[in-house]
């Protein structure tokens, strides 16, 4: 993420879980918007610096992080997210505070969530939470737990491993636990440059450079010891990473010439066709706001249409909206959401099935600071509806002084 832009544009105009909601109802926003408590967010703010060296809190600063689940809990949030994923990182390639964390830390947190009865658990598991252990959390608090991986992607490399990992979350829901799986139904694609390399940072040979200025990574990359390094790692993997070595799956990116894109994951239709497909799938895992420098995962709905129900027939145009509108409603136990029906919220897009989809990417500098961002433009969308008020017309937004989007703060058991 851009450092510049975070740090010029982000109003610190709150403290707690609380204030923040408080802070997004006052901005009046033109969408609804729903938040997790955070796991690294709450270390943070209980461990100070050592949030991301320390793994094992003391028994008072536990307790005082489960005290700020519940405050998050009662405040309104959704529910409750973490990470294990070996593939995140913080400035100068600090781990992110809850990679971090044992076990037990994160069991305690999340039975918050039971002792509450609401409220969803959505996880970037890395190979460390299992769909066993994200089963035993489901089973121990009652609640939906929500699996985001790599893992759970059709790789070619390991073409069988996503399907299984898939049939053991059903095998959990056939035992009354529910565990889903955020199912991306989009290629995925990593924009990087060597200058900010963040597909490789999970090889133990980018430590050295994660921590090092941009302008001086070029030095590390030229040392034989880092290039001895790089090729033990691609010949000795972890789980879980995003990159193996296979350089014939990289290109330039065609925005950039000085940028590279990685077609890593999602990229065989006959193999990601029964994932999409599978029940313990939920279509989602839109990234369109962390790195977006390099990618932009933003409109996955609309290339499900145009793709996966227009141009493949994967899904019938019935059942492609049901998987986009009522089915994580109904997972994510939002209230009157999902469905045009009395009493719900009209909340609609108006589009042309022969024509829906998305744009290829385009960079602008808009952030502030002049920071850049990738962004996708739709196609085929003839109008969108927040709350029953026009917010897009199919070609520009409709000037509101307000936006009638609001804080979700109240979900279903």
């Amino acid at each position: 993420m851009d450092v510049d832009a975070l740090l010029a544009g982000t109003r610190w105009d709150f403290e707690s879980f609380p204030q923040y909601l408080d802070m997004l109802e006052r901005q009046k926003p033109q969408a609804n918007v729903a938040v997790l408590a955070q796991h690294s967010t709450i270390r943070n703010a209980v461990m100070g610096e050592d949030a991301s060296t320390v793994a094992a809190p003391t028994s008072a600063q536990l307790a005082e992080m489960r005290a700020l689940v519940a405050e998050a809990m009662d405040a309104g949030a959704a529910g409750f997210a973490s990470s294990f994923s070996p593939n995140h990182s913080g400035w100068g390639g600090r781990p992110m505070p809850s990679t971090i964390a044992s076990d037990e830390e994160l069991r305690s947190l999340v039975s918050v969530l039971g002792a509450k009865g609401r409220g969803i658990f959505v996880m970037a598991t890395g190979p460390r939470a299992t769909p066993e252990f994200m089963e035993s959390l489901a089973a121990d608090t009652g609640r939906p737990a929500f699996i985001v991986t790599v893992l759970t992607m059709y790789n070619r490399a390991q073409p069988e491993r996503a399907l299984e990992m898939y049939e053991r979350c059903a095998q959990a829901k056939a035992r009354g636990h529910e565990v889903y799986i955020h199912a991306n139904c989009q290629p995925l694609s990593f924009d990087f440059t060597l200058r900010e390399p963040y597909l490789l940072y999970s090889h133990d040979a980018f430590d050295r450079v994660k921590a090092a200025a941009p302008e001086a990574r070029g030095a590390i990359y030229r040392e034989q010891g880092f290039r001895d390094r790089l090729r033990y790692n691609f010949l000795h993997p972890k789980q879980g990473i995003l990159f193996y070595g296979d350089w014939s799956q990289v290109e330039r990116d065609g925005v950039a010439v000085t940028e590279l894109v990685a077609k890593l994951y999602q990229n065989d239709d006959a193999g990601v066709a029964p994932l999409l497909k599978h029940p313990a799938g939920l279509i989602a895992l839109s990234d369109a706001g962390a790195h977006l420098i390099y990618f932009c995962d933003a409109g996955y709905g609309l290339h499900f249409l145009a793709h996966w129900v227009r141009d493949t027939e994967t899904f019938t145009l019935e059942e492609g909206v049901r998987r986009l509108t009522s089915d994580p409603a109904r997972k994510y136990r939002i209230p009157k959401r999902g469905l045009i029906a009395p009493g719900y919220h009209a909340d609609l897009l108006l589009f042309e099935p022969r024509r829906v989809g998305v744009s290829k990417l385009r960079r602008v500098n808009d952030l502030p600071g002049g920071g850049a961002r990738m962004l996708r433009d739709p196609e085929g969308v003839r109008g969108v509806w927040v709350n029953g008020v026009e917010v897009f017309d199919g070609m520009c937004y409709t000037a509101l002084d307000s936006g009638p989007g609001g804080v979700l703060r109240r979900f279903e058991r």
